[in-house]
């Protein structure tokens, strides 16, 4: 898996390849756990989650951007809406708002607000929450403060009505609030006591001030984490009442303390290559959980190799991605049928044609100099996954007689440098796993294709595209942003070659996993929804 730690915040839309991942762990009552095999179900209410890796930023919602700290934000803040758990849909469906209003020409948006939440603090959660909340996140000016950059007025006209004016039509404004990284309600009372210098960001580093089934009560940055159910919380009592995070620095630790019965599950940390052992042993429960990630292929057009369409076309057909998928992510990704994340754009008129067909990139290979036969691929260091991919795609370049090395870069040169000067950034870049902030077509298209969008690392672009994504993100009209997806199929830019899974691993005990899991939050679970399964029988996959 790819997918950056702490992200930039000078692009208006976030999304990141995943360099660290999260590892779930729930402790078991009683011994030691030192013997092998599964664990018993615990007893003393404790979920221990592994952090690979620290979580890179504070815990703070207006500052977290990233991706293994989504276990803290999104189980001690919610939003006006969320995407429905436990479905491969991208449904909107009610959080801290009941319902809402959408004017004709997406610019006012209202929403009836729940009655009978309260905040940590105990404060009682009405519209002036709401308006304090968009306030607080630009004020912040964070990555995630693009969510409210289109947000002309909040209006408070009573308790539980919140009315919010855009500057212009944004058909995607709703997939914006319901993305993880969407505006998330704060106690206003909180924020007043606290706000500091800093409006309040150094008191959310390690307190919580949201609505959520836990609040933070240790913040050890680097050692440990630490959240305690809200007992006032509105949606359910917990079966977990502690939740312990300490900060890990190594996978196979991780999987040897599952073998062991130490930890209870691992989501997203266990590398293809262990998978299938996990898949086969009925000592545990293995998922593969419908995501909005995708596999893709940058291509550089300000590289001499990939200048063209037609050589950007070839490179991709030439390589046999039904082979990549079985031979290295067999058990977390299926071959991509769309331009798209999966699902973004509905009514099945997201397709393209893949096919295996070396041909192409054979003769284009051959009709140039030796000295132009040189291509570099790239790859995450933090991912074996495509490390693995890299290597079989070199080698199939080699047997074309294409000169062609694979590199290594680390997170902070493909978010900082490539899209700056991208002449001296590879002429391939492999990622099977990343994604957009949100399943919105609009949002996945202008992250990967937009010259501004914060995917955009290679600046692969096509005027076309950019000018029909635009025109849908005001009306939200599917044929438009399916004429996109066409426009950049046929520019060649950053095509998917796979929709990616989150992979999970667990104790037979631990029940709810799949109505726990989002497919707009990856690598985190609602632990507010798990459940201690009866009779260690294996949940059906």
């Amino acid at each position: 898996m790819t997918r950056s730690l702490p992200r930039r915040a000078t692009r208006p839309a976030r999304a990141a390849s995943m360099a660290a991942v999260l590892a779930l762990a729930v402790s078991a009552c009683g011994g030691s756990g030192d013997g092998a095999g599964p664990s018993a179900a615990p007893k003393n209410g404790v979920l221990r989650v592994g952090l690979l890796s620290d979580i890179g930023q504070p815990p703070d919602p207006d500052v977290y951007y990233a991706g293994n700290g989504l276990a803290l934000t999104t189980n001690m803040y919610e939003g006006l809406v969320k995407y429905e758990p436990g479905t491969a849909e991208s449904k909107i469906v009610p959080s801290l708002a009941t319902s809402w209003k959408v004017s004709d020409d997406n610019r006012v948006y209202t929403f009836t607000l729940r009655k009978g939440v309260t905040f940590h603090d105990g404060t009682r959660f009405t519209a002036a929450a709401v308006k304090t909340s968009f306030d607080r996140r630009t004020a912040v000016g964070a990555g995630p403060a693009y969510t409210v950059a289109d947000v002309k007025s909040v209006k408070t006209p009573d308790d539980y009505t919140a009315v919010v004016t855009l500057k212009k039509p944004n058909s995607a404004f709703l997939d914006s609030l319901a993305s993880p990284y969407g505006p998330r309600m704060l106690s206003p009372t909180a924020l007043k006591e606290h706000v500091g210098k800093d409006h309040g960001q150094t008191y959310l580093r390690t307190h919580s001030a949201g609505t959520g089934p836990y609040r933070l009560t240790q913040a050890r940055v680097g050692d440990q984490y630490q959240m305690k159910a809200y007992e006032g919380y509105w949606g359910g009592k917990a079966t977990f009442t502690t939740i312990d995070m300490p900060v890990y620095s190594d996978t196979s630790a991780m999987q040897l303390a599952l073998n062991n019965g130490r930890l209870s599950a691992i989501i997203g940390a266990v590398p293809s290559a262990s998978q299938a052992r996990y898949v086969k042993d009925r000592n545990f429960n293995s998922y593969s959980l419908p995501s909005f990630q995708v596999g893709v292929l940058y291509m550089n057009p300000n590289r001499p190799f990939m200048a063209t369409a037609k050589a950007r076309h070839a490179m991709f057909d030439a390589v046999d991605w039904r082979s990549v998928i079985k031979q290295v992510v067999t058990y977390k990704a299926e071959l991509a049928t769309g331009a798209y994340s999966r699902g973004a754009v509905t009514g099945g008129i997201d397709s393209k044609a893949m096919k295996h067909d070396p041909s192409a990139l054979t003769k284009y290979a051959a009709s140039l100099p030796a000295a132009a036969k040189k291509v570099v691929i790239g790859h995450s260091s933090n991912s074996a996954d495509d490390a693995q991919i890299a290597n079989l795609i070199a080698a199939q370049l080699q047997s074309m007689g294409i000169d062609a090395t694979i590199t290594a870069y680390q997170t902070s040169q493909v978010f900082g440098k490539f899209a700056k000067d991208p002449k001296n950034a590879p002429d391939l870049y492999i990622a099977s796993s990343t994604w957009p902030d949100a399943n919105n077509p609009y949002m996945y298209g202008h992250v990967f294709w937009d010259k501004d969008g914060g995917l955009n690392h290679l600046q692969c672009s096509d005027t076309k595209t950019t000018a029909l994504l635009a025109k849908a993100l005001r009306t939200g009209d599917m044929k438009t942003y399916a004429a996109a997806g066409r426009a950049i199929t046929a520019a060649a830019c950053t095509p998917t070659w796979a929709y990616a899974n989150d992979f999970v691993v667990t104790q037979p005990w631990l029940g709810n996993v799949k109505q726990s899991h989002s497919i707009a939050e990856p690598y985190t679970l609602d632990f507010n929804t798990l459940k201690i399964q009866r009779g260690q029988a294996r949940e059906k996959q």
